[in-house]
């Protein structure tokens, strides 16, 4: 029984890893604003307890580890919409000094 219940982890474990290798590209010039509008991010952050979401992901986040910024900027935007378009929050004034600063150091 112990020897069924391996396999059928490492089949599940196998699939997961296909699952998660799948699409990155897509994602590779994303933006705070493209994540943020994505349905398979929305669900993440909605859903956070789906496993295979969230480790599709989180596989995504190890590839990429520069796009956490982005990430956390869109996790944001859709835990926390602004009601008025036209009012930002701190945090979106904090994110675009941020991005001012790498864009000033990298040029």
């Amino acid at each position: 029984m112990h020897e069924a219940f391996n396999q059928k982890y490492q089949i599940k474990l196998k699939i997961l890893l296909k699952v998660a290798t799948l699409n990155f590209q897509k994602y590779e010039n994303y933006h705070s604003e493209d994540f943020a509008t994505d349905i398979y991010f929305s669900q993440w952050v909605r859903t956070p307890d789906n496993l295979t979401v969230s480790f599709y992901w989180e596989s995504f986040l190890k590839k990429y580890p520069e796009k956490e910024y982005e990430i956390e900027m869109a996790r944001h935007k859709i835990s926390n919409p602004i009601s008025q378009p036209d009012q930002f929050s701190q945090y979106d004034i904090d994110s675009l000094w941020h991005q001012i600063n790498i864009t000033i150091t990298t040029n």
